[in-house]
């Protein structure tokens, strides 16, 4: 398969934790990105209007892109 995020070879990997959750899917061996079949299934619904866009929930779009209007205000202490 090949990864959506850089183009590089996913292959098909077991990912378990602590033994309360178990699932298969791919993980690209040039950067990492994981990929199930759930994953698919959402991004798919999403892409066809079933599901609203992530950045009104608070999640960040895909590639991790970081929505504008979500600023940090930094203040300086006075000693």
């Amino acid at each position: 398969m090949t990864c959506e995020r850089c183009g590089g070879l996913s292959v098909t990997a077991h990912f378990e934790g602590d033994h309360a959750w178990e699932y298969d899917g791919w993980e690209c061996l040039i950067c990492g990105n994981i990929t199930d079949p759930l994953i698919m299934t959402n991004r798919d619904a999403q892409a066809h209007g079933a599901l609203g866009p992530m950045t009104s929930s608070g999640m960040r779009p895909v590639r991790g892109a970081v929505s504008p209007g979500r600023h940090i205000s930094i203040s300086k202490v006075r000693s």
